[in-house]
């Protein structure tokens, strides 16, 4: 798939490349080939699948059919694993069910999209970082670390003051948003935050988050990126953007990808 991609024929980095390959990934990852296409067909946001507004009815549906599949026990998959989950010795609820699958789906899928698009949309603008690449002056895993912080895949996360499953009264005003994008352009912990530099020495960025917070699939995302990035480093070809569809930060990072509609290149 990731050869297809240095031909001389115009591709979109998003829908042909990123997306498919973090699909099939999954597909091995959680013993679900049967269910690649229907993750493609979501796009490269699963939140916004069916129009423009963050609802995850898209994915709250596949978690259902998921979750009474799972029931029948019939198969051996990642959903079945989770389905026979106990917390404190009592089996977790549909709802508990959907929370950890969806985390495990979505939080694994637009992410890594993100991560890889950026990576081929920063190469394609910088022959320089890519030659330094391909001649080992910038080391891999700086590199990738620095992908993770400059894009912060996860910008944000919210968590609740208030244990929403021991409470019947929920205060509107529960939620706390973590900024991950915020720690990561730190002026006082990165020098030059808003410059793309893949031999940052220095680089504690929070792109998985911290602590008890920190991403259980960290180094799953690292090892695709890795891979990922050693065979874009190995075709011994160039890129050049034709045209891109991208939604940005706003202020103070307004230089800084969000979403990556489409990105549409050719193999030089």
């Amino acid at each position: 798939m990731i050869s297809n991609c240095f031909d001389g024929d115009p591709k979109d980095v998003v829908t042909k490349l990123a997306l498919p390959l973090v699909m099939q990934n999954l597909g091995v990852i959680y013993n679900r080939p049967q269910d690649v296409a229907e993750w493609v067909s979501w796009g490269a946001d699963v939140w916004t699948a069916e129009s423009g507004e963050r609802d995850g009815a898209t994915l709250h549906r596949y978690l259902d059919r998921a979750y009474e599949e799972a029931l029948q026990g019939s198969s051996q998959d990642i959903w079945s694993e989770i389905v026979n989950l106990e917390i404190e010795g009592v089996p977790i609820t549909p709802l508990e069910f959907r929370g950890i699958a969806g985390v495990l789906l979505a939080g694994g899928r637009d992410t890594v999209v993100k991560l890889l698009t950026g990576m081929v949309w920063h190469l394609a603008n910088s022959p320089l970082d890519l030659k330094n690449l391909r001649t080992g002056s910038i080391d891999i895993n700086s590199a990738i670390q620095e992908y993770l912080r400059f894009l912060s895949p996860l910008p944000s996360m919210n968590r609740t003051t208030v244990p929403e499953s021991k409470s019947a009264q929920l205060p509107e005003d529960r939620y706390v948003k973590m900024s991950f994008i915020s720690g990561n352009f730190d002026e006082e912990v990165f020098e030059n935050p808003f410059e793309i530099n893949l031999s940052r020495s220095r680089n504690p960025h929070l792109s998985f988050g911290f602590g008890p917070h920190t991403c259980l699939g960290n180094h799953v995302s690292e090892v695709e990126a890795k891979v990922f990035l050693e065979s874009l480093i190995s075709s011994n070809k160039q890129w050049k953007v034709l045209s891109e569809s991208i939604s940005f930060h706003s202020a103070p990072f307004e230089t800084v990808p969000e979403k990556f509609d489409s990105i549409q290149i050719i193999a030089l």
